[in-house]
């Protein structure tokens, strides 16, 4: 019995020395596979490291389109490592957050709309990076919005948080990643301005953007002056395909199939496809288009880069169908460009055409009746067995509609019931 109660102490003494000098050891290896990873990555700057015997603090740059983001990361070294979810083994772990000193204008505006403020502290942080090391070649990035219970004059938001994790092997080759997106409560006083349920997705993606992304939104109720809108079961699909030297082909399709609103729709699909669209282009729009505010957006900046779009959009409605499918070859706009007083200039730049098909009540009781009244009323919906139809065919500022040539800015004057 003495000499089993001395191999146990033994044993726990050699765990112990193990722990207490593996991290000193396993440290300055995990320091230069760091440096050489980022090595590779030119928009990641470490401006500062201090490495100790059990861990290291380092002060990393994340450069963008529009300015750069500062983090502070603390990081252990394994084989002992005390996480947010409680102790494991491996050979690192991290927590990672903003400083809040610098951040890129977009990141801080998007923040601080939904967080208020942010300071200068690393606690002021509402988003927290763990990375940990595992022994099993796998890498875990999991990062995690805080949760939100934030009133502004008489607007509540509630948010539960959410967390996205990315699980890479050593290699960085990725495997198996998800998330979850806690429930989104918006209140306008006494009014729920929008609702989002807890939502789930999974996602592979190379840093390239090629790769595939899928979200379900059980449920998503929302109230504007156009009335209630409340959509079930919704999906988003995103599929990235490189298809040259840092060019995407980009697939994207939009299912709502269960709709309730004060319109007649009642399902919609949209899909979209742009064959060959290069970084630049891509991050141009994303940036200019879709993640600066309404207020701060400029048409003329935003259409410089060209673009080749196809789309199409599908409408189940209480009076029948509607169809539009279109296919847009922009060819950007000069900067040097003057633009004349002429509001339809950009048309010179655009070649394309689309196909309209609805029918008649569908159309004549949409949003979009006073359009659809005008267009009819002058001949361009054509009309056979209650069904409507139009062709538009465009070349460098030249149009057809129905294969007949007309005046664009004559069409475009039907279109706004001016004519």
């Amino acid at each position: 019995m003495k000499a089993l109660r001395f191999i146990l102490l033994a044993l726990s003494t050699l765990l112990l020395l193990a722990a207490l000098i593996a991290p000193g050891l396993i440290g300055p290896k995990v320091e230069q596979v760091l440096q050489q990873q980022l090595a590779h990555q030119p928009n990641i700057e470490v401006t500062g490291y201090q490495r100790s015997w059990f861990g290291a603090e380092a002060l990393t740059l994340f450069k963008g389109k529009d300015g750069a983001s500062e983090t502070f990361t603390e990081i252990q070294h394994g084989p002992v490592l005390i996480t947010r979810s409680g102790p494991r083994i491996g050979a690192l772990y991290a927590e990672t957050r903003l400083t809040g000193k610098q951040l890129e204008p977009t990141l801080r505006h998007q923040l601080e709309a939904y967080y208020g403020p942010i300071g200068a502290s690393v606690e002021d942080s509402p988003m927290v990076v763990e990375t940990l090391v595992a022994t099993n070649n796998r890498v875990i990035n999991t990062l995690h919005l805080l949760p939100i219970e934030r009133n502004v004059a008489d607007q509540q938001i509630q948010f539960a948080g959410a967390r996205i994790q990315l699980i890479t092997d050593y290699q960085g080759q990725q495997q198996a990643s998800d998330f979850e997106l806690g429930e989104f409560v918006r209140m306008d006083g006494h009014r729920e301005a929008l609702y989002v349920q807890s939502a789930k997705g999974n996602f592979q993606l190379a840093p390239d953007g090629a790769g595939s992304l899928h979200l379900d939104l059980p449920l998503v109720r929302a109230n504007n002056d156009s009335g209630p809108l409340e959509l079930r079961n919704a999906e988003f699909d995103y599929t990235g395909k490189l298809v040259a030297a840092r060019t995407l082909n980009v697939q994207t399709a939009v299912k709502l199939p269960e709709i309730q609103s004060a319109t007649p729709a009642r399902a919609l699909t949209h899909q979209l496809n742009a064959p060959a669209v290069s970084y630049d282009d891509l991050h141009h729009y994303l940036y200019t288009a879709l993640l600066t505010p309404t207020a701060q957006r400029s048409w003329p900046k935003i259409f410089e880069r060209p673009v080749k779009l196809q789309q199409q959009l599908d409408i189940e409605s209480a009076n029948g169908p509607m169809q539009l499918q279109m296919d847009v070859d922009w060819k950007g706009m000069p900067r040097s460009r003057k633009v004349a007083n002429d509001k339809l200039f950009w048309l010179d730049n655009l070649n394309g055409s689309a196909n309209i098909t609805a029918a008649e009540q569908a159309l004549l009781q949409s949003p979009l009746i006073m359009q659809a009244s005008a267009l009819k009323q002058y001949g361009f919906l054509k009309e056979e067995n209650g069904q409507l139809s139009m062709h538009l065919q465009l070349e460098r500022g030249n149009l057809r509609v129905n294969g007949q040539q007309l005046p664009a800015d004559l069409f475009v004057l039907a279109l706004m019931g001016g004519f």
